[in-house]
């Protein structure tokens, strides 16, 4: 199903209207079409999430009859009422540079469905840029903020060559990555069950060494179910032993690193190195245009390694709430 891009005439000014969609061929055409997709936005993602409690709502904004935006919606029911939704990097804009006008109307139309507490309490991180006028924007449509950092990460562009994503490295990851591939390190990718169960095995021994709660296993799994075709597993092996591992989602033309695993003898083989920039280039070979890192914080010793990538970094609008 194709839907034009939606261009309000200059000075127009048209209601938008929320309309649910219930059909996942509709979404996935509409999902296909975003000029840059976010992973929590795909169908997969939200019937994935039905595994830990959530219902979904999938809602399309138009005006005038025109597409403007989607946006999946997670939600807590109790005694079949709504008490509480989610929305994870959402509402996702068909159009990539519309106005802010129509960007205000979208939010506004979100803000007027949780009016009066019909619908619980709406916590959300937008699918906006940060910036002010982003910020005056949520206010403007009736949102206040949580107080919560918005999502950063970065995009390898796949359409680049592979010899101009090395040469964009910064030099000392080039030269771990070097290091790497001298060292015998062998690249695996599979859909495969063996794979699968070996990877989340890592993620929750890890999980519980570290005492963190990550992404959970059962989420992964029911993941794996709603995307067999898409869900991951990358190895780097030594000697035929994993020493590291991840999985990797394709949504779209796009891809994104979701859980990582790295053993002991990761750091010394440069394992990381290897298992990242490999993964980057099977998506390409997998009809990927855009890899995105998995966000992160430059304060931390991971999140500078990923920036080291130079791929091009984002920051999503701090998160905000309303009931």
């Amino acid at each position: 199903m194709h839907h034009a891009a939606f261009v309000a005439p200059h000075g127009a000014h048209t209601p938008c209207r929320i309309r649910p969609v219930v059909d996942r061929e509709e979404w996935d055409a509409l999902y296909a079409s975003l000029p840059a997709p976010h992973l929590p936005q795909c169908w997969a993602y939200g019937e994935a999430k039905r595994a830990e409690g959530w219902a979904v709502d999938r809602l399309l904004f138009e005006s005038a009859g025109q597409p403007l935006a989607l946006c999946q919606v997670l939600v807590k029911r109790v005694l079949g009422l709504p008490v509480a939704a989610r929305i994870n990097r959402g509402p996702q804009f068909l159009v990539p540079a519309s106005a802010v006008e129509q960007r205000r109307e979208v939010y506004k139309a979100l803000r007027r469905r949780w009016r009066i507490g019909r619908r619980g309490l709406l916590l959300l991180a937008p699918g906006l840029e940060d910036g002010e006028a982003q910020h005056s924007l949520m206010r403007q449509a009736g949102f206040r903020p949580r107080g919560v950092a918005g999502w950063c990460s970065a995009v390898l562009d796949l359409r680049r060559d592979e010899a101009a994503l090395r040469a964009g490295l910064a030099a000392n990851w080039r030269n771990h990555l070097k290091v790497s591939e001298r060292g015998g390190l062998v690249f695996d990718m599979s859909t495969r069950e063996d794979a699968r169960a070996w990877m989340l095995a890592r993620h929750a021994e890890h999980m519980a060494e570290k005492g963190f709660s990550g992404t959970s296993v059962g989420f992964l799994r029911a993941l794996q179910r709603q995307a067999p075709d898409d869900f991951f597993v990358c190895r780097a092996l030594l000697e035929g032993e994993p020493v590291a591992g991840m999985i990797v989602v394709r949504f779209a033309r796009s891809a994104e690193y979701f859980v990582g695993w790295y053993g002991p003898e990761a750091r010394r083989s440069k394992a990381g190195n290897f298992l990242l920039w490999n993964a980057a280039q099977a998506m390409r070979e997998q009809g990927c245009e855009r890899f995105d890192l998995g966000g992160y914080s430059s304060s931390d010793g991971y999140g500078r390694f990923k920036q080291d990538m130079r791929g091009g970094e984002y920051r999503l609008l701090e998160e905000w709430m309303c009931f």
